[in-house]
């Protein structure tokens, strides 16, 4: 009986899944950051942005920076997280990034 009030505590204290997604897409994310520089590291730093904004619109109580050491401090955070992580986080990011590109050069353009 023991079990159950401990297995709801768990069940409430954990991030929704998306929650959880965005948060490892952002730890993915702010690594990247520190290994490019230039026009790259803006590419970054606006996927970091993007995920930012996303779980600030969602759940503005999160304090993101204790969610982020959680998660890259993590024992079974690692390379293979990470590329897991980068390959998700650019499934969604790549259509966005084009998408934006297109309407960006529309915009800028006068058209």
């Amino acid at each position: 009986m023991i079990l159950m009030p401990v297995l709801a505590v768990a069940m409430i204290s954990a991030p929704p899944q998306a929650d959880q997604d965005d948060l490892h897409c952002l730890a993915y994310l702010s690594v990247a950051a520190g290994k490019v520089e230039g026009e790259l590291r803006h590419k970054v730093e606006a996927g970091v942005l993007y995920y930012f904004g996303r779980l600030e619109a969602r759940r503005p109580q999160y304090d993101i920076a204790v969610e982020l050491d959680r998660i890259l401090r993590a024992p079974g955070y690692g390379a293979q997280s990470y590329q897991a992580d980068k390959a998700r986080c650019h499934a969604q990011l790549d259509p966005l990034a084009d998408r934006f590109e297109a309407w960006r050069g529309r915009y800028e353009n006068g058209q």
